[in-house]
């Protein structure tokens, strides 16, 4: 009898350890450690609710959240998790069929390109940007003066960064699929920024927010101007290097007979998702990557404000985005408290998140381009966020 409770023990304890081996297996796996910079961490060891980032594992793997990508987190510095899946996907609207993603995978970003475009922007004007954000952005580029219009003398740089210029634009009423779309039509003209600043004004400059990618082309000018280098080399010399990122992991498509100087800023831009992280982790570490410097401070406080209201409800998300520095200053409600996400926006679910409350920072890359499912990131997050400490 002795032995034979012994073996019926025995085989339990055998049972139960078999368990909690499987449990295990079914945990997420730290991110895996690359020479890029960053260090990793597990989960558990930085305090997150690790059942509640398993429940997201298994939503992930089971394709709950539709045609997600990636899925990348840091958190205080550190990564802590780290997804890689598979879908549909396009290169800048081609389609490039069903694909199998990874670490060294690019992918496109859409409009967090325009995030991207400013950052330069603020390390090119440098610690005496508010100076520059009142200029009238038409002193930039005076060999236009004589061509704009009425009124449109008034415009300042920070407008421009806001998308507050007034100036007629035809981009959130007509499909990108459509010849009238006026960023299709800059994508064909012999100089984007004359195409945008020569339009007539809808508004007064600063009365209210209306998309318009051209804008970005214009910052992306000002940039060549004020560096004296092509927008790519100093995007390399100023950034993707100080960041790590090297030239072959970088690719920023354009169109256009300008595009040898200037790509589409406003959405040409593809990196690797660890790499765009990375500048997640400049906005949450007020402009600093390990220690450096590489965005001024308050460049990066300025564009962390709310700076225009939508009245654009499908654009707004219901009043959750406002506007800032070309990023989106999302205010959620969430189930363990409100908070702020300082956000980066593209087209078919491209998302940058940036929440200082939670030392967090979310990319989520995606393929729903013209679903219709553009909120699917925000979910993704915001159950992060739910399990984060």
């Amino acid at each position: 009898m002795y032995l034979a409770g012994m073996r019926a023990l025995i085989s339990l304890l055998l049972l139960l350890l078999s368990f909690s081996s499987i449990a295990q297996e079914g945990l997420p796996q730290p991110p895996v450690a690359h020479d890029d910079g960053w260090p990793v961490a597990s989960l558990a060891s930085m305090g997150f609710d690790v059942e509640k980032m398993q429940q997201l594992d298994h939503k992930l793997d089971s394709g709950s959240y539709t045609n997600v990508h990636m899925v990348v987190v840091e958190y205080d510095g550190k990564l802590v998790y780290e997804k890689y899946l598979s879908g549909m996907d396009e290169n800048w609207g081609e389609s490039i069929g069903h694909v199998e993603f990874d670490h060294d995978r690019l992918h496109d970003l859409r409009s967090i390109s325009k995030s991207v475009t400013a950052l330069l922007l603020g390390i090119a004007l440098g610690e005496e940007f508010e100076d520059a954000l009142s200029r009238p952005i038409i002193d930039y580029f005076p060999e236009l003066s004589s061509q704009i219009a009425p009124g449109a003398e008034k415009i300042t740089l920070e407008q421009v960064l806001t998308m507050s210029t007034g100036l007629e634009w035809n981009e959130m009423d007509v499909p990108y699929s459509s010849d009238s779309n006026d960023e299709i039509q800059l994508y064909y003209a012999r100089d984007p920024v004359q195409q945008v600043l020569t339009k007539s004004l809808r508004a007064d400059p600063g009365e209210r927010w209306y998309y318009n990618g051209g804008t970005t082309m214009v910052l992306a000018a000002l940039v060549v101007e004020l560096s004296g280098k092509s927008f790519l080399e100093f995007a390399h010399d100023a950034l993707f290097h100080p960041l790590g990122i090297e030239p072959a992991d970088v690719e920023w498509r354009g169109l256009g007979i300008w595009q040898r100087k200037l790509p589409s800023a406003a959405s040409g831009l593809r990196l690797r998702a660890r790499d765009l992280a990375k500048i997640g982790s400049l906005m949450l570490h007020q402009g600093q990557w390990q220690g450096k410097q590489i965005v001024p401070p308050g460049w990066v406080r300025a564009s962390s404000l709310r700076h225009m209201e939508q009245t654009y409800p499908i654009w707004s998300m219901d009043g959750v985005y406002g506007y800032s520095y070309q990023w989106w200053h999302g205010e959620f409600k969430g189930i363990r408290g409100d908070f702020t996400a300082i956000t980066g926006v593209g087209y078919g679910g491209q998302r940058l998140f940036v929440v200082p409350e939670k030392k967090l920072v979310v990319t989520v890359f995606a393929g729903n381009y013209g679903t219709g499912i553009w909120r699917m990131s925000e979910r993704v997050m915001s159950r992060i966020v739910a399990a984060a400490p």
